[in-house]
């Protein structure tokens, strides 16, 4: 089996996008960020991140937010 590394913006798996948000507000219960994704309003789970706080910068990929950080970061 070979490792497989994603280098695109495409999920070889599923197809889905890795999207950049940017944290408009965070829940009471701290699980869910409202957000913003190229201006469009969304929301995100950020169950896997710690103190997660408006204008963070994330990288979400199906509706769950997995690093900090920015597209251009993850080149």
């Amino acid at each position: 089996m070979s490792d497989s590394v994603c280098h695109d913006e495409v999920c070889i798996t599923c197809s889905d996008q890795l999207l950049e948000v940017v944290v408009t507000a965070v829940s009471v219960d701290g699980s869910i960020a409202q957000a913003t994704c190229d201006g469009v309003a969304c929301e995100v789970s950020v169950d896997l991140l710690e103190g997660v706080a408006a204008g963070d910068h994330l990288l979400a990929h199906g509706g769950v937010a997995l690093q900090r950080g920015t597209l251009e970061m993850s080149r």
